[in-house]
């Protein structure tokens, strides 16, 4: 059985390519964080971004609109197959592992990008 990026296939990664991380070019390539303390922060950053960024896509969300209260299925009008897709996204990009049960109990933006964070911080 394959992952669900697997079953989506690499379409929704399709209008990533445009996007340009602003920060990653006044990094040092070899750059490393200080302490395995802000390797988990930039890791928790890292997959909240890729979260928040297939939000945006899915739910065709301006970002100057984006607010944690927001709901996913009420004001983002997002559907189980939407959803997926930014699970299957998030998955792949941040390396991380988000079960069905965590994903049925997200009904706010901020309950999705905590717990998006959380895994981060555990992988």
């Amino acid at each position: 059985m394959g992952s669900i990026a697997d079953l989506l296939g690499d379409q929704l990664r399709a209008g990533l390519a445009q996007l340009v991380d602003s920060d990653a070019s006044d990094e040092a390539p070899d750059a490393a964080p200080a302490s395995s303390e802000s390797a988990a922060e930039t890791a928790q950053d890292r997959a909240r971004e890729a979260a928040m960024e297939a939000v945006l896509d899915e739910a065709d969300l301006d970002p100057a609109d984006a607010r944690g209260e927001l709901t996913l299925r009420g004001d983002l009008d997002m559907d189980d197959v939407s959803l997926y897709a930014v699970v299957a996204r998030v998955e792949r990009e941040a390396k991380v592992t988000l079960n069905d049960a965590q994903v049925e109990e997200w009904v706010t933006l901020a309950d999705l990008l905590d717990a998006v964070s959380d895994a981060a911080s555990n992988h």
